[in-house]
């Protein structure tokens, strides 16, 4: 939300980061989510009903994980086959760099939550120059909930998360362990 009218003055609290997700954000949407989904879930008619049944979203991983593990990776095959194809239309959003380049200058770190294959988010930090997570100062944490990325000592080390876990709940040990959570002020909460 944007806002140049003059509202009461108040004091700002400090901004210490920013996440972003990729597509729409960063990133100009060049897949077609709805031929993706069609494809994966077999057809119009499964699409309708899966939208019908999230209230007109689809969540396609979600979707997928109730199935067997022949029709997982034939959907996850699929998805990233759309995904390879939108890389040679990867385009940067108009602002980006330029947003990007004003956290920098303030030292204000960046993350990148994205559900895109790591092809993609590779190839949008080559092409476009712009680092988010690690490679800008924040830790990063990445969700696994089913083991596909192997224990963490297997991942490159360019890649390695300072943290992983298998739920949603285990990021808040992370956070109560390695983390000083002292209580924030309201005025310095407001950002």
């Amino acid at each position: 939300m944007s806002s140049s009218s003059s509202a009461p003055a108040r004091r700002r609290g400090p901004l210490r980061g920013v996440v972003f997700d990729m597509d729409g954000t960063l990133t100009v949407p060049v897949i077609d989510f709805p031929a993706m989904y069609r494809e994966v879930l077999g057809g119009e008619a499964a699409y309708a009903a899966a939208r019908e049944a999230g209230g007109g979203a689809v969540d396609i991983l979600h979707c997928i994980e109730a199935w067997g593990p022949d029709e997982q990776r034939r959907a996850y095959e699929a998805i990233a086959r759309f995904e390879r194809d939108g890389l040679d239309r990867l385009q940067i959003m108009p602002g980006a760099s330029e947003l990007c380049g004003f956290l920098d200058a303030r030292q204000i770190r960046r993350g990148l939550i994205t559900r895109n294959v790591k092809d993609a988010v590779d190839l949008f930090h080559q092409r476009f120059g712009i680092v988010c997570g690690k490679r800008a100062g924040a830790f990063t944490c990445l969700l696994d909930e089913t083991g596909r990325y192997g224990p963490h000592d297997s991942l490159p080390e360019d890649v390695k998360p300072d943290f992983m876990v298998s739920s949603l709940p285990e990021v808040l040990s992370v956070l109560e362990e390695h983390f000083d959570l002292a209580p924030v002020s309201v005025a310095e909460s407001r950002i």
